[in-house]
C-alpha cells in the first residue's frame, strides 16, 4: 500500500499523484481519459476508460476425460469462473451419452446455451449481460421459491399428497441454478470492478450475498428431506393436534423468512429482530409437542423427530440472514 499526500492547486481544487507502476501496467500517458466511479462504501475506482466491448473469456476443455464426472465438474467450474465460451473438443468423437450429460449439465446452469457442435467439438456460450443481472434479484427469486417449498411439503403430509414430493424436488433444482448463477455474477464482479460499481456491491455485499444464497440453497435440500421423511410415516398417526402444530410452524417459517430476506436487503434491525423471536417461540412450541410423542412407536418417533429437526434447521437459516442484516457502514462521531 502507498500513500500519497493530497496537493491543492488554485481555486480549490484537489490533486493526487498515479501510482508509477500502475500509470505502466494499464498504458496511461498524457491525454488519456481515465473513468472515476464512487461507490456507496467512500471507495474511488480508477480505470482507463474504454469504449470498445469487454473482451470474451474463453477456455477449451479437452476431451475424453478420465471420467465424465471429470469434464462435468469443469463445465460447471469455467461457468462459475465467468467464462463466456467454453469449448469441448477432443480428438476423437464425443460419444453420444457424454454428449447427453453434457447437455444435461448446461440445461442446470442460468444463461448457458449450445450454440455449435460437430462430431469433436461442443461450443457453449453464456448469453446473458451481466449488467442486466443484480443479486438482489436473485435472492428474492430465490426466497420466493424456497419459501414454498417448505410449505408445500408440510401440505403434502397434512394432505397426504404425494404428488408434492416431484413438484418439490423440482423447484429445488431452480434454487440451486440461481445459486450457481449468484455466485458466478459475483465471482465476475470481483475481478472486474467495473461490473462490481454498476451492481452496486462492495467487497463485504458480495461475501453476505454468497452466504445469502447458500443458506437459501440449504432451505430447499432441507425441504426435500423433510417431504421425503413424511411420506414415510402412517397417517393415522396425524391427529389433530400435530396437523395444527405443523401448520402453526409452516406459518411462523413463512413469516421468518419474508421478515429475514427484507432485514438483509434493508438492513432493518427491528424486522431482525422479530426473526429471533419467532425462531423463539417455533423451538419453545416444537419442543413442548416432541415430548408429547416420545411414547409413540420407534419408527414414528423417529420420523417425527426428523421433521421437527428440519423446520429447526429451516428457521436457524432464517436468523443466519438476519444476523447479515447489521449495517456494513457503521456512523463515525
Amino acid at each position: 500500500m502507498e500513500l500519497r499526500k493530497v496537493q491543492e492547486m488554485g481555486g480549490g481544487t484537489l490533486l493526487v499523484s498515479l501510482p508509477k507502476e500502475w500509470v505502466k501496467q494499464s498504458m496511461v500517458k498524457r491525454g488519456s481519459i481515465l473513468a472515476i466511479e464512487a461507490r456507496k462504501d467512500g471507495v474511488l475506482v480508477i480505470y482507463p476508460f474504454q469504449k470498445k466491448e469487454k473482451s470474451i473469456l474463453e477456455t477449451t476443455i479437452q476431451y475424453p476425460k478420465e471420467k465424465i464426472e471429470y469434464l462435468i465438474n469443469e463445465i460447471t467450474g469455467a461457468y462459475l469462473l465467468g467464462y463466456d465460451l467454453i469449448k469441448i473438443h477432443g480428438k476423437e468423437r464425443i460419444t453420444y451419452d457424454d454428449r447427453e450429460r453434457i447437455k444435461e449439465v448446461v440445461r442446470h446452469l442460468i444463461g448457458l446455451e449450445i450454440v455449435e457442435e460437430d462430431s469433436q467439438t461442443i461450443l457453449i456460450q453464456f448469453l446473458l449481460e451481466p449488467t442486466t443481472l443484480t443479486p438482489e434479484k436473485i435472492i428474492r427469486r430465490m426466497h420466493i421459491i424456497s419459501r414454498g417449498m417448505y410449505k408445500d411439503a408440510i401440505t403434502s403430509l397434512i394432505e397426504n399428497d404425494e404428488r408434492l414430493v416431484r413438484v418439490v424436488a423440482e423447484r429445488d433444482d431452480e434454487v440451486d441454478r440461481l445459486h450457481f448463477l449468484l455466485v458466478r455474477l459475483i465471482r465476475s464482479a470481483l475481478l472486474d470492478f467495473k461490473l462490481l460499481n454498476k451492481i452496486e456491491l462492495n467487497m463485504i455485499d458480495c461475501l453476505d450475498y454468497r452466504i445469502v444464497s447458500s443458506l437459501l440453497e440449504t432451505v430447499g435440500d432441507v425441504s426435500v428431506e423433510m417431504v421425503k421423511t413424511m411420506l414415510k410415516l402412517p397417517k393415522l398417526y396425524f391427529d389433530d393436534q400435530l396437523v395444527s402444530i405443523l401448520k402453526d410452524s409452516g406459518q411462523i417459517l413463512e413469516r421468518m423468512q419474508d421478515l429475514s430476506v427484507k432485514a438483509f436487503l434493508t438492513k432493518n434491525m427491528k424486522d431482525a429482530r422479530q426473526v429471533v423471536e419467532l425462531f423463539t417461540i417455533l423451538s419453545s412450541k416444537l419442543n413442548g409437542y416432541e415430548k408429547m410423542f416420545s411414547c409413540q412407536p420407534l419408527e414414528v418417533f423417529v420420523g417425527l423427530s426428523s421433521i421437527f429437526s428440519s423446520i429447526i434447521k429451516i428457521g436457524r437459516c432464517h436468523v443466519d440472514i438476519a444476523d447479515l442484516s447489521v449495517t456494513m457502514y457503521p456512523t463515525v462521531r
